[in-house]
């Protein structure tokens, strides 16, 4: 189950990052007032200002570290679990 929880929060980290390099990318080449942000068939805003563009870009970029860190705490917290001996603890 665990590995089931880590693979969906990395394909949505990779989600994540893969839409903030394509609106990085995008800045350059806006024609008129802006475009429309959309993430996974849902529309985040109709018309984001070509000014705006950057921000949102940084948003999907930083968004995409936070699943994978949870991924990685779930991968990870297993792994480093030590077995305690409590009757050498005082």
């Amino acid at each position: 189950m665990k590995w089931l929880w880590v693979s969906l929060l990395s394909v949505i980290s990779v989600l994540f990052l893969i839409k903030g390099i394509e609106l990085w990318s995008i800045i350059d080449h806006v024609d008129g007032n802006g475009i429309g942000v959309s993430f996974l068939g849902f529309s985040i805003s109709d018309r984001v200002a070509t000014e705006s563009i950057s921000g949102y870009a940084l948003g999907f970029t930083i968004a995409s570290l936070i699943p994978f860190l949870v991924a990685a705490n779930i991968a990870l917290r297993f792994k480093m679990k030590k077995k305690i001996d409590t009757k050498n603890l005082l």
